[in-house]
């Protein structure tokens, strides 16, 4: 049986056979679905779909009359799906209409003879039905998983013949999980502008030529690698997989012809730069044949061009929207070292250029890589970052491969289809789909599925944000959630407890949803008598204060504050008679997942684990969805209601503990964190509290912990492993060495007796000393390690200068310097002083350009932080002296300053002179034969004579300059 069921991979509209028909017959479709069989081989079959229109209403032969009026000679029919319930409109219009709740009404699929869309108009300009003609695969979604199935685009089927319509011979297979016979290729091209130009070669210029693509193809069966590619000086022995190409155009026709059997396509940052270069250069050769098979479409906002309708699943986009944590970039490289503890080959990709470009290449094809450099003179590429040819062809297919390994450990395709399965949408569309039109598509086909009927032209939020500005922040928007901790405090034995999905949990427990829930000012509810027989809970700013009061009272039991219209400015305003749409969606996701969990727990079946990610993103990214004023689905009371609501229990459990004697040294958002709590669970919380669908949970105990500031501390696990929190995402192993040195002497001498072996730990020195040795010691070690530029280079995706708001960012200042970086990665660092220079303010330079590091800049975003540690651990004053740690910043700085004036003195042998500010900033204005900028005052010593005279200038602060 199983041997004879199909894949479905694509469904389409297609014209009928015989076009006449197409007038005839205007509300029959004809659907082209493309399948895989067992062994992977394509097989498209077309059938006919009678289209229809979803009518909610209990006069259906109204409806019909008028149907029969205005469309005469249309034969009309309609058969009964059961039940559904109105998705109403927003609830201000509900109030005052008073019709608050809607019971459930027939629901009809109406088929009628005529033009669908000119229908659809009519149903739409009447008020009887809402119509899309885009929608066609929606309806097919209702007709498909008629018997309560979830999906039907990436399904198995049974394909009969025994009829030419599509929903008498396809049989779904619901509970078939088995994966497919897919065949995947993941690709990289390499180009190079053959003029010698200094620009980012993107196949826009007619000179900008593929050089090189590898690609790996793999399924079931294996992995096939290629390396396709053109060389200065004929084919290369011995290259692995490779394929010499004496031209172009057979290198791309070849490349066409390897790809034709693949249905998925993948690679790293292809929709930005491969597939387009690919079609620019089809275009450039006039290879027309091929550039029939592409076609583009817009999905959200990204531009995704195909071959021959195939996915393209491109892993950029997939690591930035939904498995971005704790990367600290999203170049191939970083990702790939996270991910998979592998990189990719260490060249340099525009050294490839002059292997191309010089006459000079075919005569050290085969040399050591310092005679290739010496020879080819790359344009600003060092040595230890160039490659012999060889080196090149090798770093283009291990791109590929890295590709290939990333896309099967995240299992994109997998994800992908299953996110595809729970709308009427295709993987590509799943993967690039904003998350609003992603759940607005979702709503459409698994909402009538749950027994609502939807109507979208409903999701339009009719709330003038203007309303609320008395409550806004300064950032004019709402209050977030609350934090609360005793700063610099350290506390041993303290239990972790978290509300188990926090704001989807409060919008199922109060009955959020549009038809159910406002927030209305004092006046406006005690206009509307129908508001005070509702759930009425006050809408209030909280700050820390409120951790002293309980507005809840000392009851047993939880409740939210009473609202009091003289005091309280907004009222949160929800119908808890009847069920929302939204929180019926949301419980029954959470079910689902749970479902899903329990199974892939016990079968470790890859289907589940992904069905149960899909869900969670999607419930987790509902409330993002309410409070984004540019989502099709957003609705600001619903967001500001959570968020309350969130609050609300927050404080509640925070001052039920404290009632109970036990010390809550940590409050944030969804979680608490309670000292020397007893148990390994949170029952007594969880029955004062008494919500339902809300919990709390134990999540871990912690052997010490260390509270720094708001969403910033540090704490040791029961195995001993110390973990950091609120401390820099995007770190290098700079920051790492030194936050590893500062917090094992901060942990030491906090919770552990001091007996390390460090100089600074000497037992005749004071705890003070002890703390500025280690401040020293840690710049110095800073110092050091800043040799190499390279190393610790912040790397930025660029887009074009003209995009750019600020004129005077770094990266901008950059690409003011290289244009030709637009739309590439961008390495760079600020330099120490170069006094070759002639710039005013930072050096800020190419990577490969710099000689040695500014390591202040490099650790300033976390000086505060080592600072504010070391105060905790040595210095214990009430304010972190930071003027103190900059006097220590400006020493070593001033011996820079001085060696670098020296060399250059030594170089050159000119008299030079040395401006030092006397304040405890250094900003960095030099010597005689740099820029000067107007407007300090200096003191001028003469340092040859040994004689002072001082001379003031216009100028505001003091500085010393010395003349040697």
């Amino acid at each position: 049986m199983e041997d004879n069921m199909l894949f479905s991979i694509r469904w389409e509209k297609v014209l009928p056979p015989d076009r006449s028909k197409r007038y005839k017959e205007p509300h029959i479709i004809h659907v082209q679905t493309t399948f895989l069989d067992a062994t992977g081989r394509v097989v498209q079959v077309t059938r006919q779909y009678e289209e229809w229109l979803g009518v909610c209403t209990r006069r259906i032969e109204h409806v019909v009359k008028a149907l029969d009026n205005h469309f005469p000679n249309c034969r009309v029919r309609y058969t009964r799906m059961g039940d559904r319930r109105k998705v109403l409109p927003y609830f201000p219009t509900r109030l005052q209409t008073g019709k608050l709740d809607s019971s459930p009404k027939p629901f009809y699929k109406v088929f009628i003879r005529a033009c669908h869309e000119e229908v659809g108009r009519f149903l739409k300009k009447n008020k009887i039905s809402y119509y899309d003609k885009q929608d066609w695969l929606v309806r097919l979604y209702i007709d498909l998983c008629r018997d309560n199935t979830r999906g039907f685009y990436y399904k198995w089927y049974s394909i009969t013949d025994n009829s030419p319509w599509l929903l008498e011979t396809f049989h779904l297979h619901s509970k078939c999980t088995r994966v497919p016979e897919w065949t995947i290729a993941a690709f990289d091209i390499e180009t190079v502008p053959m003029d010698g130009a200094n620009r980012v070669p993107t196949g826009l210029d007619e000179t900008d030529e593929i050089v090189m693509i590898s690609l790996y193809k793999w399924n079931s069966k294996g992995v096939q690698p290629f390396l396709f590619y053109r060389s200065p000086a004929g084919p290369v022995d011995g290259v692995k997989h490779g394929i010499y190409y004496d031209n172009e155009k057979s290198m791309l026709n070849d490349f066409h012809v390897a790809i034709q059997d693949c249905q998925v396509l993948t690679g790293y940052n292809i929709n930005g730069f491969d597939v387009p270069c690919l079609f620019s250069r089809l275009l450039w050769l006039g290879m027309h044949s091929i550039l029939r098979q592409y076609s583009s479409a817009r999905v959200g906002e990204t531009l995704v061009t195909t071959f021959q309708n195939k996915l393209v699943l491109d892993l950029y986009h997939y690591f930035k929207t939904f498995s971005n944590y704790d990367l600290p970039g999203f170049k191939l490289d970083d990702v790939a070292r996270i991910k998979l503890g592998e990189t990719k080959i260490p060249v340099q990709s525009t050294g490839i250029w002059c292997w191309y470009t010089r006459p000079e290449a075919s005569s050290v094809m085969g040399a050591a890589v310092e005679e290739c450099h010496r020879v080819l003179k790359p344009h600003r590429v060092p040595v230890e970052q160039f490659g012999t040819f060889r080196q090149y062809l090798e770093y283009c297919l291990k791109d590929s491969f890295l590709v290939k390994r990333l896309f099967d450990k995240e299992m994109v395709l997998s994800f992908a289809v299953e996110r595809a399965n729970f709308a009427a949408l295709n993987a590509m569309q799943a993967l690039y789909m904003g998350n609003s039109n992603f759940l607005l598509e979702l709503l459409k086909s698994y909402g009538n599925v749950l027994g609502f009927f939807i109507n979208t032209r409903f999701f339009s939020s009719p709330i003038d944000v203007k309303k609320y500005e008395s409550v806004l922040t300064k950032n004019k928007t709402y209050q977030g959630a609350l934090n609360f901790c005793t700063p610099e405090t350290p506390y041993k034995d303290v239990s972790v407890m978290d509300f188990a999905s926090m704001y989807p949990s409060a919008l199922l427990s109060s009955n959020l949803c549009y038809s159910s829930c406002t927030i209305m000012t004092s006046d406006e509810w005690v206009a509307c008598p129908l508001a005070s027989s509702l759930t009425t809970i006050p809408y209030r700013i909280h700050s820390e204060r409120d951790f002293e009061t309980n507005e809840s009272g000392g009851g047993e039991q939880f409740h939210y504050p009473t609202f009091d219209p003289e005091k309280d400015k907004f009222a949160i305003v929800i119908n808890e008679g009847t069920e929302g749409f939204l929180p019926c969606v949301v419980k029954h996701f959470i079910q689902l997942r749970k479902h899903h969990q329990a199974i892939f727990k016990e079968t470790k079946d890859v289907y589940h684990y992904n069905v149960q990610l899909c869900i969670k993103i999607l419930i987790n990214s509902l409330y993002g969805i309410m409070a984004n004023k540019n989502s099709c689905l957003a609705y600001l009371p619903i967001a500001m209601a959570i968020v309350t609501l969130a609050r609300y229990q927050l404080l509640g459990s925070y001052h039920y503990l404290s009632r109970l004697g036990y010390t809550v040294c940590y409050a944030d958002t969804d979680s608490l964190m309670v000292h020397r709590w007893p148990d390994d669970h949170c029952h007594a919380v969880n029955t004062y509290l008494n919500l339902p669908h809300v919990e709390l949970k134990f999540e871990q105990r912690m052997l010490r912990i260390l509270f720094i500031s708001k969403k910033r501390y540090v704490y040791q696990t029961q195995k001993g492993e110390i973990v950091t929190k609120g401390f820099q995402k995007r770190r290098n192993e700079l920051l790492e060495t030194i936050t590893q040195i500062v917090l094992d002497n901060v942990w030491s001498f906090i919770y552990q007796t001091p007996n390390t072996n460090a100089a600074w730990t000497e037992d005749d020195l004071s705890l003070e000393s002890r703390g500025w040795l280690l401040w020293v010691h840690v710049l110095q070690l800073a110092l050091y390690k800043c040799r190499d530029a390279k190393k610790y280079s912040i790397c930025r995706k660029t887009k074009p200068l003209s995009e750019y708001k600020s004129k005077t960012c770094a990266t901008v200042r950059m690409l003011q310097k290289y244009p030709e970086k637009a739309n590439d990665y961008i390495e760079y660092t600020h330099s120490r002083a170069d006094v070759a220079e002639r710039e005013a303010n930072q050096w800020i330079v190419d990577a490969q350009d710099c000689q040695w590091v500014n390591y202040e800049k490099l650790i300033m975003s976390q000086k505060k932080m080592f600072c504010l540690l070391l105060n905790i651990a040595f210095w214990k004053r009430a304010k972190v002296p930071m003027d103190l740690c900059d006097m220590v910043l400006n020493a070593i700085r001033w011996k820079q300053f001085m060696h670098a004036e020296l060399l250059h003195r030594n170089k050159t042998g000119r008299c030079i002179e040395m401006l030092v500010e006397s304040g405890t900033r250094y900003t960095f204005k030099i010597n005689n034969h740099s820029q000067r900028t107007p407007g300090r005052r200096c003191v001028r010593r003469k340092v040859n004579d040994g004689k002072s005279v001082e001379e003031k200038t216009r100028k505001k602060r003091k500085v010393e300059k010395m003349v040697l």
